[in-house]
């Protein structure tokens, strides 16, 4: 009953780099699929990809891993959106039209990620080459022929993430903040419950080992309650919740072997297609046009008690679960004011009078009952995202029930001045830490009425750059753990949203910082622990100079979700503009405008270089620190190194699109553009951390990279014959 998103007429790339869009699909997706998986995807014979692959110079013997399907389908997925219709889709992946709906829709919003609308690719075939396709295939012959003479041996393969870490052994003392709990850094976002080996994939018991050590208890994910429990509404939403539900039940006890608790993310109650509540007035809430969907209104009798008791059926079939937390106003439509802040736009007649703060604690007041009824000592944690403004914030915790915890972003609100632009953070962010007067208030206000506080902050990494595993950025962490328990209003930590959550030294400082009983120690002797037997004064140095590059970020969230940090060394370049609208934390293509957003053109792009350059300095400095020396090292130099061809590609593009594109000087980026994804793809054979993100999986491959080089010399091909 989910629907796909619409496919939007004539909006669609063609990569031109390549002759055929069918060479375009072989050549990204080269070492992902198989050549059958290839050709039948095409509607032809094997024998005709392996003769195309090698006709582009592509190596016949590549591996194809088998995780590409399991644990990288998004990253297919964005590779070939704008290539595959979706049926070929289903054919690429070996699922349903059905299962590609629910993932679009249910994986952390990828409908919203993928731009809410599907590219008008049209069915791919393999079309005959004409005389300038033959030419233009054998210069990518030619070009991919170099790329392999210069390729670094493999040495960890995709996925293989704990080659590096560091697992730290002995007791972990006391710590000041009672729960401590993170999205794990590998874990499948989608239907994980329902196969015990994708939950062993995603929890492995290396990563776990290392949350231990780092002082963890708790590890959340998302749950759709009609997927865990029977769902009396539309029965058939729910097949298989008895073996998601052991699912849950084999999590929880793998958890408990290492101390940990399982924290389910529930976003309720679905709203559901608006035909199907046309003759249910007792249910029936507000309907939201534009989607196509109506909500179950939490006033009605019925919602209420499904909303008990579906909570209260997987609690007691759950044993030992940690507890939930919650968003009342997400992309989700869910109940009635979910998307609804002012009274003349709801047309719920069970709705009309009650007000924004009393719908989100109702929401969270019912789940809290369901949960208590079976655990009274249960967890259950009310997220203030998006709850519009301080008032209606605090106005909701004094209508929850006393034992809901309110949970809200620590730096919400912080504001900062870069150049004479004034932003604000709403979440997400690094560069401007927490917290903001705003937090401050509302945890006071928690405190007064009775209520315990956890602070969400972003551990690691963010939006800003989620393809590396950490930020090492120690000084914003360490202020804003300090600062947040100097307040005494908080009680728990939630250390990430899906991204950043890593075993590194991020999380590793955090938990020095939290004992029990004692001060919190200076930096430097946080590095003297950390980083034992290392220069730790030339380390410091880089380090520093790292924290003041970061704090150069123009930082909008927008922007954080927008620009190409994410997949900087294989965003390809356009000779012309695309047209295209960038898509949140997926597709940046070449907007500019939407990467700046609030920023003007000029102080933007100055700003990514002040950045790049900044950074650069510090690892140059980073470069006479003896890495053999301490464990954490290996993977520190390879992060910075990462985010230094990620800051540095991002200021090449805004560079290319704002001045080098319409005067046709940007010969000198396409070289250095050249030399970032082949720095990018040695790093990528040595650390499989890199380009990863668990809500996304690879942000780009080397296959992606290798593309990346093609399309440069595309382009200086281009410019030389314009300059003939």
């Amino acid at each position: 009953m989910i629907n796909l998103p619409e496919i939007r007429e004539g909006v669609c790339l063609n990569f031109e780099w390549f002759p055929t869009k069918a060479q375009c699909f072989i050549y990204r997706n080269w070492g992902l699929v198989t050549p059958e998986k290839m050709a039948e995807v095409l509607e032809t014979e094997t024998s005709v990809v392996l003769q195309m692959a090698e006709d582009m110079g592509l190596d016949l013997s590549v591996e194809v891993m088998p995780e590409w399907g399991t644990r990288g389908y998004i990253t297919l997925i964005r590779n070939c959106w704008h290539l595959l219709d979706y049926e070929q889709m289903c054919v690429l992946l070996d699922w349903t039209m059905e299962y590609l709906a629910f993932i679009i829709q249910e994986d952390d919003f990828l409908w919203y990620k993928l731009g809410r609308f599907k590219a008008d690719s049209g069915h791919l075939r393999v079309e005959e080459l004409d005389e300038e396709g033959k030419r233009r295939t054998a210069e990518i012959r030619r070009i991919t022929k170099e790329i392999y003479k210069k390729m670094p041996e493999t040495v960890v393969k995709p996925f293989d993430f704990f080659q590096k870490t560091v697992i730290a052994t002995g007791d972990v003392p006391e710590l000041k903040t009672k729960t401590r709990f993170l999205y794990p850094y590998c874990a499948l976002y989608g239907d994980t419950f329902f196969d015990k080996k994708l939950i062993d994939v995603s929890f492995p018991e290396e990563m776990l080992r290392a949350y231990q050590g780092m002082g963890i208890n708790g590890v959340w994910t998302q749950a759709v309650m009609t997927k865990l429990t029977p769902y009396e509404f539309l029965p058939e939403l729910s097949e298989g919740y008895e073996q998601r539900l052991a699912g849950v039940r084999y999590l929880i006890e793998k958890l408990a072997r290492y101390g940990m608790k399982l924290y389910l993310y529930i976003n309720e109650p679905r709203a559901l297609p608006s035909e199907l509540l046309e003759n249910r007035p007792d249910i029936r809430g507000q309907v939201h046009e534009e989607f196509g969907v109506t909500s179950l209104c939490i006033h009605t009798e019925g919602v209420q008690k499904y909303l008990r008791e579906s909570v209260a059926f997987l609690v007691k079939n759950a044993p030992g679960l940690g507890g939930f937390f919650t968003i009342t106003s997400s992309e989700n439509r869910t109940h009635c004011m979910s998307h609804v802040h002012e009274q003349d736009e709801l047309n719920c007649p069970h709705c009309k009078g009650h007000t924004n703060a009393e719908n989100f604690a109702l929401v969270n007041r019912l789940i809290w009952e369901g949960a208590s009824s079976v655990d009274p000592e249960i967890e259950v944690m009310a997220y203030a995202w998006s709850w519009l403004d301080v008032e209606t914030a605090k106005e909701t915790v004094r209508l929850l029930p006393k034992e809901v915890k309110l949970l809200n972003v620590s730096e919400h609100h912080q504001s900062k001045k870069i150049q004479e632009i004034e932003t604000f953070v709403e979440d997400y962010s690094i560069s401007i830490e927490g917290p903001s007067d705003y937090s401050r208030e509302l945890w006071k206000e928690a405190t007064k009425t009775g209520h315990k506080s956890v602070a969400k902050i972003q551990a690691n990494n963010s939006w800003e750059i989620s393809s590396v595993p950490y930020i090492p950025v120690f000084e914003q962490h360490y202020r804003h753990i300090s600062d947040i328990l100097a307040t005494g209003d908080v009680e728990s930590l939630m250390y990430t949203w899906t991204l950043g959550g890593y075993p590194s030294p991020i999380l590793e400082m955090i938990k020095l910082m939290c004992e029990k009983g004692k001060e919190i120690p200076s930096l430097t002797e946080i590095y003297e622990k950390i980083f034992a037997g290392a220069d730790v004064a030339t380390l410091s140095r880089a380090l520093h100079l790292f924290s003041e590059a970061f704090s150069e970020y123009p930082f909008c969230v927008r922007t954080a979700y927008y620009a190409p940090q994410t997949c900087a060394p294989a965003n390809p370049l356009y000779a012309e503009p695309t047209g295209m609208e960038a898509t949140m934390v997926c597709n940046p293509y070449d907007d500019l405008t939407k990467w700046r957003n609030l920023f003007p053109e000029k102080i933007f792009v100055d700003q990514m270089r002040k950045l790049s350059e900044k950074w650069n300095e510090g690892f140059e400095l980073l470069k006479k620190v003896d890495i053999s020396k301490n464990p954490y090292l290996d993977e520190l130099y390879d992060v910075a190194e990462a985010c230094n061809v990620t800051f540095r590609g991002v200021y090449n593009q805004c560079a290319f699109i704002a001045t080098g594109r319409a005067a046709g000087n940007y010969g000198s980026v396409l070289e250095d553009e050249k030399r970032l994804a082949y720095e990018a793809m040695d790093l990528m054979a040595r650390n499989a951390t890199i380009g990863y993100e668990s809500s996304n999986h690879y942000f780009y491959t080397k296959s992606n990279l290798m593309e990346k080089i093609v399309n440069c010399d595309y382009l200086a091909e281009r410019l030389r014959k314009k300059n003939v």
